[in-house]
């Protein structure tokens, strides 16, 4: 199942980053819960969102900043997939600095992106998804 779950974020991630919104979002289950870090704070508590149309805004406003995310990296772990983008520029949009990169943990069910969790730094998400 480990393999399933990274070939399906892979997938996932190459359309993001090919600009296909839709065709990513395929891969997100409709009832998607969303933990993100607000860009506005330099240190900021982690908010939830929930449902896919909420993810497609934010993507959709990334890319019309014309900002532009490759992945670094992509490791699962059970149902847990540690996700590395680096998106040159972002950190000019937010007050958090991170070398413009994101560190997210997907949970998979089912083929299905059922959750997303932005972490501050790979160590926590490496942390949260289980691995070393």
């Amino acid at each position: 199942m480990t393999d399933q779950n990274e070939a399906v974020v892979r997938e996932a991630y190459e359309a993001y980053c090919r600009g296909d919104v839709a065709r990513m979002l395929e891969f997100v289950a409709p009832d998607l819960e969303w933990t993100y870090l607000n860009p506005a704070f330099e240190d900021p508590e982690p908010e939830t969102c929930h449902g896919r149309e909420q993810l497609q805004w934010a993507l959709e406003r990334q890319a019309g900043q014309g900002l532009v995310s490759q992945v670094e990296e992509i490791a699962a772990n059970g149902d847990k997939v540690l996700v590395v983008t680096r998106t040159p520029g972002i950190d000019q949009v937010r007050v958090r600095q991170a070398e413009d990169r994101n560190y997210l943990v997907l949970t998979l069910d089912q083929a299905r992106i059922v959750k997303m969790h932005a972490c501050k730094s790979r160590d926590e998400a490496r942390s949260l998804a289980g691995s070393a």
